[in-house]
């Protein structure tokens, strides 16, 4: 992909993630609103940032190039959105660890990192064959935006679902 492409796609998810971050509150706590946006300060709940404007962009990106997206498209797309969300992960913990609490400053630099990991992840396996097929794919978007909708209100009781700013 080209570099004007590759900014294309990151400051739209970027811009749409900062929002995401802000629209379940600014919904008044709304519960559809909150299925896509962060409804607390929980680990899984910022992975939502990062996920759903790819998911949009995917999908529009479908819409709009439909039969010219390479075959390996969508397995690129997934592979880059897994790695980005387990840099977040792995970074916020990593972080936290060694630093002893959470900066703000980090995560949010952590947040675009992530972004950015994501779009180098996709871009590398554009160049090489599928680890997965399309199916594959588009079973794990499903799977992944399934289980952000159950765990939005239902989250299991592990570390990656508490909201640190309340202790739970």
């Amino acid at each position: 992909m080209s570099l004007k492409t590759n900014l294309l796609r990151f400051v739209f998810i970027s811009v749409l993630g900062v929002l995401l971050h802000f629209t379940y509150e600014w919904s008044g706590d709304n519960a559809v609103v909150g299925l896509f946006s962060a409804v607390n300060e929980s680990t899984w709940e910022h992975l939502k940032l990062l996920f759903f404007p790819f998911l949009l962009l995917t999908i529009l990106e479908v819409l709009l190039r439909g039969n010219m997206l390479p075959e390996q498209f969508l397995p690129a797309r997934v592979l880059g959105i897994l790695a980005g969300m387990g840099g977040i992960v792995v970074g916020f913990y990593t972080l936290r660890g060694v630093l002893g609490r959470n900066y703000d400053a980090l995560n949010i630099a952590l947040y675009f990192a992530g972004v950015l990991l994501s779009l180098f992840v996709e871009n590398k396996r554009y160049r090489k064959s599928s680890l997965l097929s399309t199916k594959a794919a588009a079973a794990v978007l499903l799977l992944l935006t399934v289980a952000f909708f159950v765990f939005t209100y239902c989250p299991p009781d592990i570390g990656l679902f508490w909201d640190p700013t309340v202790g739970l």
